[in-house]
């Protein structure tokens, strides 16, 4: 099965017919492509920070090529994992939202393939969108949640959340 029949596979999975028509489509596609492969699923797509987020020009050429056939292609069998990422994805990314999906993509792309830290890239990332802070705290919490944290992440939510509760414990009226 090559990439783009895997990718077609993917967005039929979650009920969605693959476009190219629109640009609106076509960064859904790179985005959720980034998102997918971020998570493990394998096209092999080598990745660059554009303005609207990571994107792939040899997943664009590849779209172009196989434009006339991408709505006829029948899906191949995906593995149930694959099914759940792309499941997790596009339940995530409020069913493909454009702008979820690229504030998703974009974050995760600084902070994992970057290198940043979690708060410098929110920065980056709030330089890079210009859009309303609710869409920007939905987007990285959605970004967030397609990542199982690392036992560092799992170690400071630990010694966070402990230093609430002995607030909370210290004001609580017995």
């Amino acid at each position: 099965m090559d990439r783009v029949e895997k990718i077609v596979s993917c967005f039929k999975e979650v009920g969605v017919s693959l476009r190219i028509d629109r640009f609106e489509n076509r960064l859904i596609i790179q985005k959720a492509v980034f998102l997918l492969e971020l998570i493990g699923m394998k096209f092999d797509y080598n990745f660059s920070l554009y303005v609207r987020g990571p994107y792939s020009p040899d997943l664009a050429s590849e779209l172009y090529a196989h434009e006339g056939k991408l709505h006829n292609m029948k899906p191949c069998p995906l593995s149930e994992s694959e099914k759940e990422k792309i499941t997790r994805v596009y339940e995530l990314s409020n069913e493909f939202e454009p702008k979820i999906l690229e504030i998703m993509a974009t974050y995760l792309f600084i902070w994992k393939v970057k290198g940043e830290s979690v708060n410098e890239a929110l920065i980056h990332l709030k330089k890079l969108k210009p859009y309303p802070e609710t869409q920007i705290v939905i987007g990285v919490s959605r970004a967030k949640q397609l990542l199982p944290p690392t036992e560092n992440e799992i170690r400071e939510m630990k010694a966070e959340f402990k230093a609430w509760e002995d607030v909370s414990d210290s004001d609580a009226v017995y």
